[in-house]
């Protein structure tokens, strides 16, 4: 959403309290160049008052530090995002590993929402996501090194260094917070910097999920199926009815499809599923449903939060469905915001990556499912008959059930 936008979005739907919340966004993440020569004035007076500490000079020794700031930072895998650009930061800045500080917000450990993100998750369902999900999320990234929960600003200052070379975002300050750019993995893509590799399921992660897909698959190509179900924006959610059409339509001989579902985590599951093996486990760890986006053929569904998670792993094969509705919290708008095309895969992904413009319906899911297969299908053969010619970092699609061909392995499509 452009700046204008924004202000005329906020000062509609909130009103005063609307256009606080627009001014303190823009002062956290500058669009304006107003603003940024402001944040650059205001950093200036106050690092001549900065001290380096005991602690500071040991967090930063030869890593890279990434702060989190949750008082202008979203609890969502947007970290993923700001963390795989501050990854590709690390090795261009040579340095040796990355330590994440989470700041707490002044709202019970969080950032104030709008009301409307409130209604449907407030603070206490947002501190859960951080501590199950988010921080475990940390472990996926092999270059990590520490991580470190700040309680409050005091604890912040005597970790954080004042080199800027050492600091991610390097403008960050205490004093004056901001969240890492968005876009900024994107331009990195764009200017050429190599993005891979980033994330990465963890050995737990994959062990549990090879003795999930071992009971439910029997030796078939499993495809994982994240059904999106957010009380924020249940507009943009899954439609289930025919996801379960599409995953019928398969050939049982050859694929199992395993629903991962994204529903509150007390909620029961859709009686829909019943046909399908489902992994509720999955939805709550994420070591787990990373090791299983791992090891599926495929994994499809409507962008979400945690598949934000899938799409920083060149190892997932994914195809993600993204509604072109750039409304509201739209999948569209978060990727825009993120600085990716419309219309287009992500700039840094693979090529069994893929992003499908159009709303998760039967009648597009099917055809798109039968491309990605005829396209997985090619890097198989190429892999068996022309290693030297396969796409780099191939993820092993030869070894990944051998015995079941690819040809005439979906009914209805």
């Amino acid at each position: 959403m452009s700046t204008f936008r924004g202000f005329i979005y906020g000062l509609r739907t909130e009103g005063p309290r609307g256009l606080l919340r627009f001014a303190r966004n823009e002062l956290a993440a500058p669009r304006l160049a107003l603003t940024r020569r402001l944040r650059r004035t205001v950093t200036a007076v106050g690092d001549r008052f900065r001290r380096t500490t005991t602690a500071s000079a040991a967090w930063s020794d030869d890593c890279l530090q990434v702060v989190w700031d949750l008082s202008v930072a979203p609890v969502s895998f947007a970290l993923a995002g700001a963390l795989a650009a501050a990854e590709v930061e690390r090795r261009r800045r040579g340095l040796a590993g990355i330590n994440v500080l989470l700041l707490a917000g002044p709202f019970d450990g969080v950032k104030r929402e709008t009301p409307t993100h409130e209604m449907a998750e407030d603070a206490a369902a947002r501190t859960w996501r951080l501590r199950h999900q988010l921080v475990p999320a940390l472990a996926m990234l092999p270059s990590v090194r520490g991580v470190a929960f700040c309680a409050d600003r005091q604890q912040a200052w005597s970790l954080i260094t004042d080199d800027p070379t050492r600091l991610y975002p390097d403008d960050y300050r205490v004093f004056l917070p901001r969240r890492p750019d968005p876009a900024a993995l994107c331009a990195l893509a764009r200017d050429g910097a190599t993005v891979w590799p980033l994330f990465g399921a963890t050995t737990q992660g994959l062990r549990l999920a090879d003795e999930f897909v071992g009971r439910v698959a029997g030796g078939r190509r499993t495809v994982v199926i994240t059904l999106r179900a957010d009380a924020l924006s249940p507009a943009h959610n899954s439609r289930i009815d025919d996801w379960v059409a599409f995953a019928d339509g398969l050939d049982p001989a050859r694929y199992a499809v395993i629903f991962v579902h994204d529903g509150a985590t007390a909620a029961p599951i859709p009686a829909a599923l019943a046909r399908h093996a489902v992994c509720p486990a999955a939805s709550l760890d994420i070591e787990l449903r990373l090791g299983l986006y791992e090891r599926a053929f495929l994994v499809m569904g409507v962008m979400s939060d945690p598949l934000m998670l899938a799409c920083h792993d060149e190892r997932v094969r994914y195809q993600i469905f993204v509604p072109p509705d750039h409304e509201g919290d739209s999948p569209a708008r978060a990727l825009i915001e993120a600085g990716h095309r419309i219309g287009g895969d992500l700039e840094f992904a693979r090529p069994w990556q893929q992003l499908v413009w159009r709303a998760d319906e039967l009648a597009a899911i099917r055809p798109a499912f039968a491309a990605m297969e005829a396209r997985l299908a090619a890097f198989e053969a190429m892999e068996r008959t022309e290693p030297a010619a396969a796409p780099p970092m191939l993820p092993g699609f030869a070894r990944l059930n051998p015995g079941y061909g690819l040809s005439s392995a979906s009914r209805g499509s």
